[in-house]
């Protein structure tokens, strides 16, 4: 029996470029819970982001993966935490400094609605690109700031720089990150070994649960880990390749509100004590 609902956000739960989730998502939100069914998301956004795509409603990530692996949530507790180490950062933001449209964007650890994002390396018309795409107030800096940070991206306005391409200068100037591409010309550092997947482990041994009783919704490619880790991945249909590929089971896609189709079905199993239809086929 399913007990957990995990779902990415961009392109998955929330069309992306859409600025908080429909009226349906939290209908569907609210009918899992009422069966028994916790909700939560297993997204590469932190908290002051979920405010926003959840309209001020914690309830709706009070227990969930927050920032790639970096946060794990129970009922609104911080039970596991990582930040993004600042010398290995720097040593990034140097390497793609010199390089045409690419910089470092670090996000502070304490933040705020406004959602501050310090941008290394990069002019004003560079930065309101990305600025205006992903909903950040960019600050630009010379260097990477003495702070605890939660977050960090590299940005690439030029095509050319492909993921394998951002990764292989990653390694080479800080193997303490590893790297991510949730959507183009977007690629999020992340401590190494910490993932999707890593939190999963943690968020599961703190509720007691097992791998089967969990379903996890995605698209993209920094949800392979954690569809390989669970044996209920589901990705929409709009989902990349490598994505729908990785996924055991499928359903509709995010403009269609495929994920709030599959938690009325996971409440309806939950209540009549049976398998989900679309973790049938």
């Amino acid at each position: 029996m399913i007990r957990l609902a995990l779902s990415d956000i961009d392109n998955t739960l929330v069309p992306f470029g859409q600025p908080y989730a429909s009226d349906r998502v939290f209908e569907a939100m609210r009918n899992a819970r009422a069966a028994g069914v916790q909700f939560g998301p297993a997204t590469g956004r932190d908290e002051q982001e979920l405010m926003r795509f959840f309209k001020g409603d914690r309830s709706c990530f009070a227990t969930g993966i927050l920032s790639n692996g970096k946060k794990v949530l129970v009922d609104g507790e911080l039970v596991w935490v990582r930040y993004v180490e600042n010398l290995a950062l720097q040593r990034l933001a140097e390497a793609f400094r010199p390089l045409p449209g690419c910089f470092v964007i670090a996000y502070p650890a304490k933040t705020s609605l406004d959602n501050p994002a310090y941008v290394i390396g990069a002019n004003t018309n560079e930065m309101a690109v990305f600025e205006q795409r992903f909903k950040f107030n960019g600050i630009i800096v010379n260097e990477v700031p003495d702070m605890d940070l939660i977050a960090a991206t590299i940005a690439c306005t030029e095509s050319a720089f492909t993921l394998d391409d951002v990764r292989r200068i990653s390694r080479s100037v800080s193997p303490e990150f590893d790297v991510v591409s949730p959507v183009p010309n977007w690629f999020d550092v992340i401590p190494a070994g910490v993932s999707k997947a890593s939190a999963f482990d943690i968020l599961l041994g703190k509720l007691g649960l097992t791998p089967e009783e969990a379903v996890f919704f995605g698209d993209a490619e920094n949800d392979l880990q954690i569809m390989a880790r669970t044996p209920n991945s589901v990705a929409v249909a709009n989902a990349t390749p490598a994505a729908a590929e990785a996924a055991r089971f499928h359903i509709g896609p995010v403009t269609a509100d495929g994920v709030a189709d599959a938690l009325d079905e996971l409440a309806a199993a939950a209540r009549e004590g049976r398998t989900a239809a679309f973790l049938q086929g």
